[in-house]
């Protein structure tokens, strides 16, 4: 009798952790996503219902919201999406050739080399923030697409090429032995068989770079002058700061439709996602 005493106390204690667990993992599933809901429905709120019931949805929904922030957000997209599409481009070409030629091949200094690059992951990026503006500054780039897209294809494969590498080396040897003595080139190995196999991981590239992109307030903000230029999150701030002002709603809007190219691509491309990060995974 003591004995089951003892295991329903247990028992009991076990509950109730787990009670308490599941408290903590719900409220916090709550601060993680109320936000996002406040930002839904706000949305599609009248200034007035904002301002008497911001913390919950109601109706009617004033679709006239975005029919008004359109005009200020679409140009923000089009640049981000130019930006984005020619920079991760161009970042997944130069990854992929760096990946395979530390992967498959042999030269002097390889692992040293690969040590110095993969080493550049480790500093904070505000530390170079000042050195890259000003040579930036003096390529002459401000105020043009350039000045946007470079950094993307020029720091991007620092760790694309670190993730790429683990995918590579984990495609057996044998492959490229019968490739190559098939006659087919190490660059026609890597265009033909590499790129083919890859198309996962290179899609979770893809999709990091531009989420990246989206994302990125600071770059755009001291680089560009010009609004007309701005991608969307500097664009976003500058405008809402300036124009809306307090007009919540109309901000909710704005952050809405700038986040409906990102939703799509991420029910488009969520396959590829999950696909690369799980193989990415397994080869590291």
């Amino acid at each position: 009798m003591r004995t089951m005493a003892i295991g329903g106390a247990a028992w009991k204690r076990i509950t109730l952790r787990r009670t308490l667990l599941h408290l903590v993992i719900v409220w916090l599933l709550f601060m993680l996503l109320y936000p996002l809901g406040m930002t839904i429905w706000g949305s599609f709120k009248s200034e007035l219902g904002f301002q008497y019931s911001r913390w919950y949805p109601t109706l009617p929904l004033a679709w006239g919201n975005y029919k008004t922030v359109f005009p200020m957000v679409w140009r923000y997209i089009v640049n981000t999406v130019f930006v984005a599409f020619v920079g991760t481009t161009g970042n997944l070409i130069i990854s992929s050739l760096s990946a395979f030629t530390f992967a498959r091949m042999k030269f002097p200094l390889k692992e040293f080399i690969y040590t110095a690059v993969i080493a550049l992951m480790m500093i904070p990026g505000v530390l170079s923030l000042v050195p890259t503006f000003m040579l930036y500054k003096g390529l002459g780039v401000f105020d043009t697409y350039a000045v946007l897209i470079l950094p993307i294809i020029v720091s991007g494969p620092i760790f694309g090429t670190f993730l790429l590498r683990g995918f590579f080396e984990g495609i057996p040897e044998e492959i490229f032995e019968a490739a190559r003595m098939d006659g087919a080139t190490e660059f026609k190995i890597y265009r033909l068989m590499c790129l083919p196999m890859s198309i996962p991981i290179l899609g979770t590239l893809a999709i990091m770079t531009i989420m990246n992109t989206w994302n990125d307030i600071l770059w755009p903000m001291v680089t560009i002058k010009d609004e007309s230029l701005l991608t969307v999150s500097a664009g976003l701030l500058v405008r809402f700061t300036t124009l809306v002002g307090s007009n919540y709603q109309n901000q909710f809007a704005g952050y809405m439709m700038a986040s409906v190219p990102l939703i799509l691509l991420f029910v488009y491309a969520n396959k590829y996602y999950i696909e690369g990060m799980a193989g990415s995974s397994v080869k590291l």
